[in-house]
């Protein structure tokens, strides 16, 4: 039977499998949920309202025709699609909420009552899922089902609120200042801005997907306190976030099932879209998300639903759609910026399928591309062993890793494609950076965002002008020297000044001031000799007293290009010419 959204369920996670221990539902007195008052009274206030709301001539939506996990399959009649978020009744007593819908089926979660059967007929009950208000203090904890109210009509209440239009929206034009250096001069986000966060599983703690994104946050609550924060994360990530230095003001939403987690996402945006200014909303995982259309693949196939593999994609775009355009900034000032965090394939292989060094066999068996065959035989060649730290220094999946470039195929790379395509920008974390010891692992070459492409002086920003100054040619210098043969020692120097400048192992966040002060002595050329020719405790305790030396050398200087976010020609002057004497009299 299906639990109650609201029942103390639990999720436990096996290898290959997911486990779901399935509570009973509040109706049944079981679920210990109903063990305290709040509970009941939310029960009976919620069943009265979809009594009333029932005795309007609702919309029949067939029957439930399959159990798919935790979601309910409708087969609606035709032409009847209920939008995200309608609240349904079934004959049995229960009631749930519509999640999505594709070709021609609805697929729903259970929110209460008793378990619906198969063959159970359901009908709109004439409301939509609710949250409630957020009153005092915008800070604090709250699970799904402490955040859900009963239905109301007020648009702005509902957890799958209508999108801004887009004759509504405006160009972005203020940046989010997050204090990650490599992500404000790489892939800065703008306020407004949709960005996803990609990185696999097998990144070290501290350098993953999630401890980057508490990063932002920080940096969010350190230089953007007039940003609301909202965080969306697992049951079981809820009270480490809790305890993280950000988590003061910020609302941290918390799921437990695959169902609980859209649901969560979607109503952080409309809370952060009905409190108005600007917000930030952060999710953690996406991969709730995936399952949940994973099941409705499955079920869709187990009904006769077959789609072709090139409509495949056009549906995952209108599904994952419904929460990307939930970023947005409005016409007035008022701005929603996304932050949303996907696994992206490992390039190491499975446990079951590694080795000490892989064969040409093996990648031939993997289906490896001829032109990716052709290199591997070069390194062969030359008595190189293709063990998995090769593989991962040299960009190159291994043989049972179930990546899209090796035995895992276009498939497997699917929803991360769609996705990607779906964004304003994306932040790529890679495990050969990760094991060079990068922190973050951020790659350059696959990290962008694409507020302010193009050639217009009027195009949207995503950055400030004096980041822009200084960062105008990171990109170009980091990208000379991904090439060995071509890239001149004078490139290769100032590759790796940048590269070290934008190393931030500290968990303090920067403020804009400092960056610049950092990136200009890089890309100006002002580090390469010593980049180059010191040992690495030198050249931290370089880097450590540089923001310091150009404060005590011109006072105003970093202070007025903080607050004007603006570099002039005169002040990059003074920065030159403090940051020299700096460095010679360091080296010196």
């Amino acid at each position: 039977s299906h639990a109650s959204i609201f029942a103390r369920g639990r999720v436990g996670v096996a290898r290959g499998a997911r486990a779901v221990t399935m509570a009973s539902s509040l109706d049944t007195g079981v679920a210990d949920a109903a063990d305290s008052d709040e509970a009941r009274s939310f029960a009976s206030r919620w069943s009265a309202a979809l009594s009333s709301a029932g005795d309007d001539d609702p919309t029949l939506l067939g029957s439930v025709v399959r159990h798919e996990d935790e979601l309910l399959v409708l087969e609606p009649p035709i032409g009847v699609e209920p939008p995200p978020g309608s609240l349904v009744t079934f004959a049995g007593g229960g009631c749930g909420t519509v999640l999505f819908c594709r070709v021609g089926l609805a697929f729903a979660a259970q929110l209460d009552g008793p378990a619906a059967a198969l063959g159970e007929k359901a009908a709109l009950a004439g409301g939509n899922l609710t949250f409630a208000p957020v009153e005092g203090q915008w800070g604090g904890a709250s699970s799904v089902e402490e955040m859900l109210a009963p239905p109301s009509p007020d648009l702005r209440s509902h957890v799958f609120a209508p999108k801004v239009a887009q004759s509504r929206r405006a160009p972005i034009s203020q940046p989010l200042h997050t204090g990650v250096l490599a992500i404000d001069s790489l892939a800065p986000i703008g306020r407004g801005q949709s960005m996803l966060i990609l990185g696999p599983d097998t990144l070290p703690r501290g350098a993953g997907r999630s401890a980057l994104a508490h990063r932002v946050l920080d940096g969010a609550a350190s230089f953007a306190p007039d940003v609301r924060r909202l965080y969306v994360t697992t049951a079981a990530q809820a009270e480490d976030a809790g305890r993280a230095a950000w988590a003061e003001g910020t609302r941290v939403l918390s799921a437990r099932t695959d169902a609980e987690m859209l649901i969560a996402a979607q109503a952080a945006c409309s809370l952060a879209q009905a409190g108005g200014g600007d917000a930030l909303v952060v999710v953690d995982d996406l991969e709730p998300v995936r399952r949940l259309w994973t099941a409705s693949c499955d079920a869709a196939t187990a009904l006769g639903r077959e789609v072709r593999p090139d409509e495949e994609g056009s549906l995952l775009r209108i599904f994952y759609s419904a929460l990307t355009e939930r970023a947005h900034r409005r016409i007035g000032g008022d701005s929603v910026t996304l932050l949303l965090l996907q696994p992206s394939p490992s390039l190491r292989a499975a446990e079951e399928a590694r080795k000490e060094a892989f064969t040409l066999a093996d990648f031939e068996k993997a289906g490896f591309s001829q032109r990716a065959m052709g290199r591997l035989r070069v390194l062969e060649g030359k008595g190189v062993q293709l063990t998995e730290g090769v593989l991962e220094k040299l960009g190159i999946p291994a043989p049972g890793s179930g990546h899209p470039r090796a035995d895992g195929g276009r498939k497997a790379g699917q929803h991360v494609e769609e996705l990607t395509s779906l964004v304003d920008g994306h932040i790529e974390l890679s495990e050969a950076l990760a094991a060079a010891g990068r922190l973050p692992p951020i790659d350059p070459a696959q990290s962008l965002t694409r507020i302010g492409v193009g050639s217009t002086k009027l195009r949207p920003q995503a950055t400030s002008a004096a980041m822009r100054a200084v960062a105008r040619a990171l990109r170009l210098e980091l990208a000379s020297a991904a090439d060995p043969v071509h890239c001149e020692p004078s490139q290769r120097r100032r590759a790796a000044a940048c590269t070290r400048v934008l190393q931030q192992p500290g968990p303090a966040p920067l403020g804009l001031a400092p960056q610049v002060a950092l990136l200009f002595a890089a890309t100006e050329g002002l580090l390469d000799e010593a980049i180059d020719t010191m040992p690495d405790e030198q050249i931290e305790r370089l880097l450590a007293g540089l923001v310091s030396a150009v404060d005590a050398a011109a006072p105003e200087l970093l202070p007025k290009v903080g607050r004007s976010a603006d570099l002039t020609q005169a002040q990059a002057d003074e920065l030159r010419a403090a940051i020299g004497e700096y460095v010679a009299g360091f080296c010196g």
